[in-house]
Parts: structure tokens; sequence; C-alpha cells
């Protein structure tokens, strides 16, 4: 069972054929370069595709064959195994009948990283544990303490932020945004180009200066 933008497959009365093709592993996009006179080549690493997978869609209540199309189309948070992603049925749909049954035959494409179903921001002090299998791009709150100005690394990124008179701001370190109440925040922090990333496992909380209350969300990622 699945759900696409909130709807289960069950209350649309569907059936994927070997819903194993929703996971499996994103590629990783490399760009190569070879050098004359030297053995091998140089690999930059650019990031992970999104996954395309051919998937057939059994249709066991042919009265729902137009909601059914409707519901699969366009983008989408698509939940699976208690674990959330991004997907997309772009490709057009034909049904076809085999047997008694009619078929969608389709392209399911999403996006190559899963989060948690259920992801609510956790304090943290000392550690954040990333409890995925690769490097996660989390949101950041900061909740303002008893001072405006705080400085800290995350990640091994060191930033300092000052609250303005504001109660909290969340850092997105995957659009590398920074806001209060939808609001840009991002001339209030004093960060490099690079946002934390939080690898594998745990990772080190260094407050330098100030005080506040740290929470994460998004922390765990998996391919």
């Amino acid at each position: 069972m699945f759900k696409f933008k909130g709807i289960a497959s069950n209350d649309m009365k569907v059936i994927i054929e070997e819903e194993e093709h929703f996971l499996g592993r994103a590629a990783q996009r490399t760009e190569t370069t070879e050098i004359e006179g030297k053995d091998g080549a140089i690999y930059d690493e650019l990031g992970y595709s999104d996954i395309d997978r051919p998937i057939k869609v059994q249709i066991l209540d042919v009265s729902k064959l137009d909601d059914i199309l409707a519901w699969l189309n366009g983008e989408g948070e698509f939940e699976y195994k208690n674990r959330k992603t991004m997907a997309r049925f772009h490709n057009q749909l034909e049904p076809e009948r085999i047997s008694c049954i009619k078929i969608i035959d389709t392209t399911f494409s999403r996006s190559p990283f899963w989060y948690k179903k259920v992801d609510n921001y956790v304090a943290v002090s000392n550690t954040i544990t990333n409890e995925g299998n690769v490097a996660s791009r989390p949101i950041v709150r900061l909740e303002k303490g008893t001072v405006d100005d705080v400085e800290l690394t995350i990640g091994g990124v060191r930033f300092k932020y000052h609250f303005n008179g504001e109660n909290y701001v969340e850092i997105d370190c995957e659009e590398m945004s920074v806001l209060y109440e939808g609001l840009r925040r991002n001339r209030h922090i004093e960060i490099g180009y690079a946002f934390p990333k939080l690898h594998i496992g745990d990772n080190s909380i260094t407050i330098h200066s100030g005080d506040c209350t740290i929470k994460v969300k998004r922390k765990d990622r998996w391919l």
C-alpha cells in the first residue's frame, strides 16, 4: 500500500505490480576529467539523479478510472513503508484490458531521497544523529535565549545569527533560506557559502557564544 497526494492506493482500489520498483538506490551524477599523462581519471560528484521506474497499475474497480487518472497526475508527496519523498507521474496514462483486469502501464519518477513519514522538530544539545544512510541537509530551528546574538557550529559549519528581537528562526540547509514567520531573514545570518550538512551518525554541536534552544527536523535521509 502507498499514498500519493494524501490518498491511499487501497482507497482508490489499485494494486502495483512489483512494488519494490518504488525502492532502489539513486544513481550519483559525476563529471569525469581525464588528464594526459595521468593514469586514471578525476571524478567530481555532482549529486544524485531522480529515479525513473516503469510500473503497472492494476485497477480493481473500473468505476474509479476517471478518479485514478486524475490522481496519478503531476507531482505530489509519496508515502511508502513509513517514509516519504516527492514523486511524479508525467507520462501519458493508457489503460488497457488484460483478461478481465484493466492495467495502466506508466512510469513512476521520484526524488532520490526518502525522509521519515512523521518528521517533527526534536530538541538537540551536544549532537545531532542522522539515522539515515546518506548525508542530510536539515531544517534547523533556533529559539532565542537570553541574548540576541548566538554563534555556533553544526555539522562542521560555523555561523552567527542575530535575532533582532524575534524569538526564533528556521534555517533550511537544503534551500539555504533563513525564515521567521515565512519572511526572509538571510541578512541576519553570518555564514559562508556552505550551510550545515549532517553526515551519517553523530554530528557535533558547539555553541561559541550566546545561548539558544536548538531543534532540528529532516535530519534523517535515505537513498
